[in-house]
């Protein structure tokens, strides 16, 4: 799908075109084949580049081509849990043009905003606009999720199977978070060398530089967190489980000593004190006395 916008200084909301026009906004929404063929055809865009802005598993990164300008950026999902999506920007002279597998939080914003803050016909600051959108999104996923890792890793309780789960699920996504970061922030540095923004406009892209590097930390802070919390869960249940396998040695020793005195005794032999009237009596004051003094061999030993 291929939809023209376009909004100027005397526009108070975005106008839909029903064609191409100059200083436009060309929006494209999981375009097939045939609509790729009429963009590169049309416009002299290069294909592979456009192929590249649908694959879900493109890095940040930034391609001069020419005068054009390709930048591709991931874009946070609405719900945790699902994939970064990839985000590509076409930088041409007579206009901006933008691609994705699915229409994304980022361009609905824009559609719908009334606010008046950006302009078509004003590429970079369209640009900025777009990415300080991102940059945005970016910020409130990744305190969502650190709030979130906050409330699982409180050492004075006990966590459940889903809690840990949950926990390798936001390593996960702050992994994802991370590297994006890494690589939106080398973009940034090389396209505020190479692009013409106004000196205003490179304050603005400066500030983002700063939020990408400081949303790099926090996740990464927020992994160390898990990393240490993972840590203590894993000693717990292994002193947890040493302790079950020594209870239970424990109780199969003594289990076995009753075992083996009233085998013995059981036995169709002449054994000592058979014919004794407390006999029984005694058997069990013999095997009480053996487990207790193997329990304070263990205890002194300190295995129990």
């Amino acid at each position: 799908m291929i939809k023209y916008l376009k909004k100027s200084l005397k526009d108070e909301k975005v106008q839909k075109l029903d064609d191409y026009e100059d200083d436009c906004w060309i929006n494209v929404i999981d375009p097939s084949h045939k609509e790729i063929d009429h963009l590169v055809e049309k416009f002299d865009l290069d294909k592979n580049n456009l192929a590249s802005g649908l694959d879900p598993h493109e890095i940040p990164r930034v391609d001069f081509i020419g005068e054009d300008t390709y930048i591709y950026i991931k874009i946070p999902p609405k719900h945790l849990g699902r994939n970064l999506s990839t985000f590509l920007i076409v930088i041409k002279d007579k206009f901006i043009l933008t691609l994705a597998k699915h229409e994304l939080g980022s361009v609905r914003d824009i559609l719908y905003d009334e606010s008046g803050h950006f302009y078509t016909t004003q590429k970079m600051k369209f640009l900025l606009h777009l990415l300080s959108l991102n940059n945005a999104d970016f910020e409130s996923r990744t305190l969502e999720i650190v709030r979130n890792v906050e409330t699982r890793t409180n050492l004075t309780r006990e966590l459940s199977e889903k809690d840990i789960n949950n926990l390798i699920r936001y390593e996960y996504i702050l992994n994802s978070f991370v590297s994006s970061y890494s690589y939106t922030n080398f973009m940034y540095n090389k396209i505020i060398h190479r692009l013409g923004f106004f000196e205003k406009d490179k304050d603005i892209l400066e500030e983002l530089i700063i939020d990408t590097e400081e949303g790099e930390n926090i996740c990464k802070t927020s992994l160390k967190n898990i990393s240490n919390i993972r840590n203590y869960s894993i000693i717990t249940l292994t002193s947890k489980l040493n302790r079950l396998i020594s209870t239970l040695t424990v109780l199969t020793v003594f289990l076995s000593v009753i075992a083996a005195v009233s085998g013995i005794y059981g036995m169709n032999v002449a054994v000592p004190f058979q014919s004794h009237p407390d006999a029984f009596f005694g058997i069990v004051i013999f095997t009480i006395i053996t487990c207790v003094g193997f329990m304070m061999y263990l205890k002194k030993k300190k295995i129990l």
